[in-house]
């Protein structure tokens, strides 16, 4: 079997040698003709594959393949007609595209025949955008108990959170003390950013059982 990458997506063919329209087909953009195929020559530009040009999936940096399509294509979420200028897209960027939070419902892709497909648990697979992609939004049904703040379990039912709340929640107060510092990292959040840092003034959406690490420090 030999492997190549169109928009860095892994694909895998018999034969070692194909042409950009078998590539564009075998990575489900079709009709090809509406697609441009890339090859990645150095840092500043991409050269053109034909339809009809043949590539030897044996030659170095065969991953630097990318596609895109001619113009804008229309897809549907939710009975929406919505123009996208990518032919590989995560769930969270087409719920972007469409106006949806990503953190409060997830999408599932209806395909041929009826069959559905949900990302519900996967939110960073890559999907092959073509005329016929049809999507529809799920809400999620969120229930919100609590998160844990420093291994300590907090009450907290709100869809979002402070970073004043967050500090509230250790330290029962926010010191006005200017030399007081706040570190805040928290890990298994919401699907867009499951993990990251806190700053002043910022409030994020909430997880159940959401983790925060929270610090003070006194620079004087």
């Amino acid at each position: 079997m030999y492997t190549f990458k169109v928009n860095k997506r892994e694909f895998e063919t018999n034969e070692s040698k194909i042409t950009g329209k078998q590539i564009l087909t075998i990575a489900n953009l079709t009709p090809v003709e509406d697609f441009e195929l890339l090859y990645k020559i150095n840092e500043k530009g991409f050269t053109p594959i034909q339809l009809d040009e043949e590539v030897d999936l044996k030659s170095a940096g065969i991953e630097n393949l990318r596609a895109r399509p001619y113009k804008g294509i229309i897809i549907k979420v939710d009975d929406k007609e919505i123009e996208v200028d990518e032919c590989i897209m995560t769930p969270i960027e087409i719920m972007s595209a469409a106006g949806l939070d990503s953190n409060r419902y997830s999408l599932n892709e209806l395909r041929a025949g009826g069959v559905e497909v949900t990302y519900k648990d996967d939110v960073e697979h890559k999907i092959a955008i073509t005329k016929k992609s049809y999507f529809v939004s799920c809400k999620l049904d969120l229930v919100i108990e609590c998160v844990i703040v420093n291994a300590k379990v907090k009450p907290w039912v709100n869809e979002r959170i402070s970073f004043d709340e967050v500090v509230v929640l250790e330290y029962g107060s926010v010191s006005t003390n200017p030399n007081v510092i706040y570190t805040i990292n928290y890990v298994k959040g919401v699907p867009s950013k499951p993990n990251g840092t806190m700053v002043k003034g910022e409030v994020i959406s909430v997880k159940n059982k959401m983790i925060f690490n929270v610090t003070q420090t006194n620079k004087s």
